[in-house]
């Protein structure tokens, strides 16, 4: 067993996932799936949307 740097939850380390953009490892509870990836964070999620995190809504 492991502890998820996210949650602090203990898994199987088998059942550790890694984020395509920072390379964190994360458990199925914390992953957000989105664009057919799985990322640890909406900042990740937005890194590989957006190219440099997400949007704030300030478009002006």
């Amino acid at each position: 067993m492991v502890t998820c740097s996210l949650c602090g939850l203990q898994v199987p380390e088998t059942e550790l996932q890694e984020c395509f953009v920072c390379h964190a490892l994360f458990c199925q509870y914390c992953a957000l799936h989105a664009y057919g990836r799985t990322f640890c964070s909406k900042r990740c999620r937005g890194f590989f949307f957006w190219g440099d995190g997400e949007s704030d809504g300030g478009d002006s």
